[in-house]
Formats: C-alpha cells, sequence, structure tokens
C-alpha cells in the first residue's frame, strides 16, 4: 500500500473511533486494539499490523485536524493492546522559535555523501554526526552510541529513539544524549511526548547518566535547528532549555599547489 493511502486510511479510522467514544467534556477516552480493528473493518479498510495505527500518531504524525480541532489530544498507552485519547494541558507539539541568528559552522560533510544522501532524517542525522554539532551544541566532548533504537519502556509501550551519544564534561560527569530527528516536512512535528518518552529511555536504561534530550530539524539547505530540553519525564511539564540555528558553511577552496 502506498504511503499516502496508508496514511489516509489510519487517518479516516483514528478519526471514525474517537468519534464514536468522544462526549463533549471527556478528558479521556479509553480504546483497545480490538476496536481499531472493528472500525478498520467497518470502513472496509484491510489493516495488517493494528498497533502501528497507534504508533504512527504517537511518534510519527500528527492526529488528523478532525480530532485537534476538539482539543489537544494524544494518544497513551494503557497496557498490552489498550491505549486511550488523552486531554492534553497544552498544545501536543514542540513550537520552534523562528528568527533565530544561525551561527556559521564549516560543513565537514564528505561531499561524496553530500551528493547521494536523501533529504530525509537520516541525511540530517548524518551532517550532525559529521559536523559534530551535538558536541558544539552541548559543550562537551560527545561520541556517537547507537542509532535507530526501538525498544519499550515501562508505562508506555514501544518507543523509537533516532540517535543516542554519550558524553563527558570538564569536570567528568558523565551524560546521555538521545536525539530525536525530524523532516523538513512542516507537517513533521516535535511532540511533548516523544521527548519524554527519551527521557524515560533514558532513565530505565541509563539510570547512572545525566541525560539531555536533543531534537533536531532542518531549516532549509545545511540549516539545523538543535533543540535541548530538561529531563522532566512529565510530557506536561517538559521545556526547552536552549535552542540554536546552525548553518553549514561550504569554503570555497583555493587552488592546491605541489612541490
Amino acid at each position: 500500500m502506498p504511503i499516502n493511502q496508508r496514511e489516509k486510511d489510519y487517518d479516516r479510522i483514528i478519526t471514525s473511533l474517537f468519534n464514536s467514544k468522544f462526549k463533549e467534556g471527556s478528558s479521556e477516552i479509553d480504546f483497545t486494539k480490538d476496536e481499531l480493528v472493528s472500525v478498520a473493518r467497518k470502513l472496509k479498510i484491510t489493516l495488517r499490523n493494528p498497533p502501528d495505527v497507534v504508533y504512527t500518531y504517537r511518534s510519527r504524525a500528527n492526529l488528523p485536524e478532525a480530532i485537534l480541532d476538539k482539543g489537544n489530544w494524544v494518544i497513551k498507552p494503557k497496557g498490552k493492546g489498550r491505549f486511550s485519547f488523552l486531554k492534553s494541558k497544552r498544545k501536543p507539539f514542540v513550537d520552534i522559535q523562528e528568527g533565530l541568528h544561525a551561527i556559521e559552522i564549516p560543513n565537514a560533510l564528505p561531499e561524496i555523501v553530500e551528493k547521494h544522501a536523501s533529504e530525509d532524517e537520516q541525511a540530517l542525522l548524518s551532517s550532525i554526526r559529521y559536523n559534530r554539532l551535538v558536541d558544539i551544541f552541548t559543550e562537551i566532548a560527545c561520541f556517537h552510541l547507537q542509532s535507530h533504537i526501538r525498544t519499550t519502556i515501562e508505562g508506555e509501550g514501544q518507543i523509537e529513539v533516532d540517535d543516542l551519544y554519550v558524553g563527558v564534561d570538564t569536570d567528568g560527569t558523565e551524560y546521555i544524549l538521545p536525539l530525536e530527528a525530524k523532516s523538513g516536512d512542516d507537517r513533521d512535528k516535535l511532540g511533548w511526548i516523544q521527548i519524554s518518552n527519551m527521557v524515560k529511555f533514558s532513565r530505565q536504561n541509563f539510570p547512572k547518566l545525566k541525560c539531555r534530550p536533543i531534537a533536531a530539524k532542518p531549516a532549509g539547505h545545511n540549516k539545523i535547528y538543535l533543540i535541548e530540553f530538561d529531563s522532566n519525564p512529565n510530557s506536561e511539564e517538559v521545556s526547552i532549555v536552549q535552542i540554536k540555528l546552525y548553518r553549514l558553511k561550504r569554503e570555497k577552496k583555493k587552488g592546491a599547489h605541489y612541490g
């Protein structure tokens, strides 16, 4: 199934399910995986992977506007095959400050990598890694540990962490730095739940390290926003610590002379 068609089907399924259970004044609406399957069947949609519907709206995409028009709704897991629509106190997505002065950094991305890289999150992560932007941004020595981690955390179920760094400062304090990367598509938004889940992941798997969660999003050609958050695991309370905009600049080289 083409991705766009799958997204449309998921939107129809989740909207129909929400509308069938929503009551004015509701703040939490429980539902199950079986109910998702039942709604899909009524809509005559073949649903091959029911959990992916929930995972999509928790980690990849916005809930449909028809749902968000009724409030700041998010999806939370409540155990195996059980979930809830939860009305949040704030918008589910992070507003990225615009109008920042771009800090110029010499572009260390190998030209052959830049030539063949696709315009997605993986290309963004490559630029960040080759240019050591995490080190520059956090002002500590950072080392890449792992990529594309799909795991589970207690009370949340399955989550995904795009990149993971460890770091150490001049006092010898050690850090764990989970990183969430977004594409340049305006529809690909950063959610507060994703940030809080990175904190929970870090506490669960690296309890002795200080957590410094980071998010990255392109802002046009060779421009990258990096955003650091505090280590509050509550999605209603976690906040931005700092945000910077970097511009990767390619210097024109003078001809080399030998001999």
